[in-house]
């Protein structure tokens, strides 16, 4: 009993959407399935009949113009090596300068390994099979995404497709993909130089902490010793006039 339990709370997953509602990601049923494979082939045979490249026919077109082939791979290999060495300097590195500059060249690498790999990946998106990827996937998370009643947020695909709301439809479509890739929410926030961008933050703020504790407590020195002198003073002028009066009796 304990196991299914704890199957079934893997096997959720809740996100904020737009409007600051928690909504959950309920694993889908068999039909479901059924259903989101079903539109994966209908679209597939759609857009193989409308003349739609697929992903074969797509690549020997790009080797074709030599946007891929040798150079390009060895390009990827150069920048996928650069990043990991800057990824490897970033995670030995001790000094909080030298974590928070790494941290930038790290993510100026990805980008850049990103960048490059956009000329695969753009002209791979738009090929029979992603496009039947896609449209499963949007399937599925018409019926994966359910409300804090438990209830389904769209009756059906054709109401996911006609949402109005496109920031609600993108940002579950989003969640459902990081779902179904086994990726957490936050995996852009579990990268080695956004962890390191966060304990430069915390150190520095921690400095910050540290540096108003002590003018605090150099406040408070100065003012006892303030007080302290016009104690001082005081006792004095008291003193000065108890003799000034002891003087005139005598």
């Amino acid at each position: 009993m304990a196991d299914k339990e704890e199957t079934k709370a893997e096997e959720k997953r809740t996100f904020l959407g737009q409007n600051k509602k928690v909504y959950t990601i309920v694993a889908p049923n068999a039909n479901d399935i059924r259903e989101a494979d079903w539109n994966y082939s209908r679209t597939f045979t759609r857009s193989l009949t409308e003349g739609i490249t697929t992903s074969a026919e797509m690549m020997d077109i790009l080797r074709r113009r030599g946007i891929v082939g040798p150079e390009f791979e060895q390009r990827a290999s150069e920048l996928a090596r650069n990043l990991n060495e800057k990824i490897f300097n970033l995670e030995t590195a001790e000094d909080m300068n030298a974590k928070r500059d790494l941290a930038v060249e790290v993510a100026e690498a990805r980008d850049e390994l990103f960048q490059w790999n956009q000329r695969l990946n753009g002209p791979m998106s738009n090929t029979c099979e992603q496009l039947a990827d896609d449209a499963r996937l949007e399937y599925l998370t018409s019926c994966m995404v359910v409300d804090d009643k438990d209830a389904r947020v769209w009756d059906n695909y054709d109401a996911y497709l006609t949402e109005k709301n496109q920031s609600m439809a993108l940002k579950s479509r989003f969640e459902i993909m990081l779902y179904l890739q086994g990726l957490e929410s936050d995996f852009l926030e579990r990268t080695p130089e956004a962890q390191a961008m966060k304990e430069v933050e915390t150190d520095i703020l921690d400095k910050a902490a540290q540096a108003a504790k002590a003018l605090e407590a150099i406040v408070e020195e100065e003012a006892v010793k303030t007080a302290n002198k016009k104690a001082t003073r005081k006792k004095r002028t008291v003193k000065k006039a108890t003799k000034e009066k002891e003087e005139i009796s005598e």
